[in-house]
């Protein structure tokens, strides 16, 4: 295996997986079924109602 070669296939797989990791985590962000622990997670470090005073 040349210096070429191996250089060539790291950029090839690293842009493989890159491009990938970018398409699972936009697609899990935006899932729909996902939008109540979204929800929960923006309220979560603001006070309760109750507690505001």
């Amino acid at each position: 295996m040349t210096h070429d070669s191996l250089v060539y296939l790291s950029k090839t797989v690293g842009l493989v997986w890159l491009v990938g990791f970018f398409v699972i985590v936009i697609l899990r962000a935006y899932s729909p079924s996902r939008r109540k622990a979204h929800d929960a997670a923006a309220r979560s470090i603001l006070p309760e109602p109750e507690d505001r005073e």
